[in-house]
């Protein structure tokens, strides 16, 4: 059976995050094709096939003044954050929001599933300590507007903290304890042990690694199984329902090491 799109949907997370830099703008990511000393005064930015200056790009897409990197908030994504398509519906397709993703390295941290469900039905991702690890992720340099909007969208289950670690930038080199989104609820548990995302690329992990849909179906069984369609259409379909089983898997979940597990 197919299928339905509800599921589709849940399955896609964390909707195709780019392996390269990228400045988000007018509700597209523009892929970074060089950076420079001064990202706003030197970039160029791939559109339309050709290779042009961020500035120039900027002022035909309608952005008006914007900070420069210096007055921004660089905070790490690890999951969906790192999508323009998830940007763009958290920020609109408008010109006003221009944000640069930089990939990045994230040193002695894996991306693994988070315990609670979102909106759209997925498991969503969440950072854990994993010595000698290296997780590809990316970094989002934000307007204090821009960080506002992100903490909306975050909800109840993440809180806005500091990783005691280093991450690589691309362009940039080495940026320390830097800012990111913690899941307060612990992360989901497979015989004991968290579980890496498949989508994000990683060095010398140690956990197992599962897709979106291996887990979805663990969790169903956890919760008393039956049709994994059934099962995400009936969460994204009635909020009540959604919360309720997101505190029946916590039962399921692993401490974080910044926040005890919700019981």
């Amino acid at each position: 059976m197919n299928p339905s799109p509800t599921l589709r949907r849940a399955l896609a997370y964390p909707f195709d995050p780019p392996g390269h830099s990228f400045v988000f703008v007018a509700g597209e990511g523009y892929r970074l094709v060089e950076s420079g000393s001064d990202l706003f005064a030197d970039a160029r930015i791939e559109r339309d096939g050709s290779h042009v200056h961020l500035g120039h790009a900027l002022a035909e897409l309608g952005a008006g003044q914007t900070d420069g990197m210096e007055r921004r908030t660089p905070v790490v994504g690890y999951g969906s954050n790192a999508s323009a398509a998830r940007l763009a519906e958290k920020f609109g397709d408008g010109p006003d929001h221009v944000i640069p993703v930089l990939r990045c390295r994230l040193y002695d941290h894996d991306v693994v599933y988070a315990t609670h469900f979102a909106s759209y039905g997925s498991l969503p991702a969440a950072v854990f300590s994993s010595p000698g690890t290296e997780a590809e992720v990316s970094v989002s340099f934000l307007t204090d507007h821009q960080l506002e909007v992100m903490h909306a969208s975050e909800g109840e289950n993440y809180r806005f903290g500091v990783l005691e670690t280093v991450i690589e930038v691309e362009g940039l080199g080495t940026l320390k304890n830097p800012s990111t989104y913690i899941t307060v609820h612990g992360v989901f548990g497979l015989e004991g042990s968290p579980v890496a995302l498949s989508a994000i690329g990683a060095r010398n992990r140690r956990f197992a690694v599962r897709d979106q849909k291996a887990v979805l179906e663990a969790a169903c069984r956890a919760l008393g199984g039956g049709d994994i369609d059934a099962f995400v259409s009936a969460m994204v379909a009635n909020r009540t329902h959604r919360l309720a089983q997101c505190r029946a898997l916590r039962r399921h979940a692993i401490a974080h090491a910044d926040q005890p597990a919700a019981s």
